[in-house]
């Protein structure tokens, strides 16, 4: 743990997504930048960005979130990279939470959230850190949560354009026809990493966040405490750099996950609105 001189940095070593203490105190981390909630004129939003070795696409990123979201704050969770991430950190004039080890990108967010939900923020977004994502979009997807229609809201590569039928994608279909039944909604994206929630599902997911390959266990999640969630229809692009995480094998190990899910795990009422787990 340190100070760093850059008064825009926040590191966060050694602390735990998983601990239920909302309290980044000194024994767990050294603040350098507290972020300012929103204006009254627009939404206290946080937009946050795990990053597992994504330092070519990173800075990018970021300056991509300033320009056309300035009046959000930004923090970058560092998972544990291997790569040049962590030194680039102090010069993106953002804050940021460095893992002290790779926790995986349900666990990153999840940290990320937390800190959310501490620092005041009435909604939170979550972008991936290699460019695949349009920046532009996060407006797209917070109007129907600010206007308090949905709770939370998931960017959808395939809403309005079906995909080649690739092996991923296939596994991607049996997903979302799982969680099409068991929520009774139109799923075309269950995987997506493009998310916007709102007070009530920041609040849920700041402590009960999906570990791993995150995303289906989500909208399972969200749908099972009563929250209302759905799909606004994105753009996305290639990986600027480097290859997914998300493997055929690793989705499948996701939709098992899951099914699991579905299967035994009971909906847990009343989490939404900050009682007891």
């Amino acid at each position: 743990m340190r100070r760093v001189n850059d008064a825009r940095s926040y590191v966060a070593q050694g602390f735990s997504p998983a601990t239920p203490s909302l309290d980044f105190s000194p024994a767990s981390a050294s603040l350098g930048f507290r972020p300012t909630p929103g204006s009254a004129a627009q939404p206290a939003l946080l937009v946050v960005v795990p990053a597992y070795n994504e330092a070519d696409s990173l800075p990018q990123v970021v300056r991509q979130l300033r320009r056309i979201l300035p009046w959000a704050d930004v923090l970058v969770v560092n998972d544990g990279s291997t790569d040049r991430t962590a030194d680039l950190l102090p010069s993106l004039g953002v804050a940021w939470l460095t893992m002290s080890t790779r926790v995986g990108v349900g666990g990153a967010v999840r940290a990320g959230l937390r800190y959310a939900v501490q620092r005041g923020y009435r909604y939170a977004a979550r972008i991936h850190g290699d460019g695949q994502h349009r920046v532009s979009d996060i407006r797209r997807l917070l109007v129907p949560v600010a206007s308090g229609e949905l709770d939370a809201v998931t960017g959808s590569r395939f809403l309005r354009r079906p995909a080649r039928l690739t092996l991923l994608r296939s596994a991607q279909v049996v997903l979302a026809a799982c969680l099409g039944v068991a929520t009774g909604r139109r799923i075309t994206d269950p995987t997506s990493g493009l998310f916007v929630a709102g007070p009530r599902a920041l609040a849920l997911l700041a402590r009960h966040h999906p570990a791993g390959y995150a995303e289906p266990e989500l909208i399972l999640l969200l749908h099972r405490n009563g929250l209302r969630v759905g799909e606004v229809s994105i753009h996305s692009r290639p990986r600027r750099r480097g290859r997914t995480s998300l493997t055929p094998g690793r989705a499948v190990i996701a939709s098992g996950r899951t099914l699991l899910a579905l299967l035994f795990v009971p909906p847990r009422r009343g989490l939404a609105e900050g009682e007891p787990s």
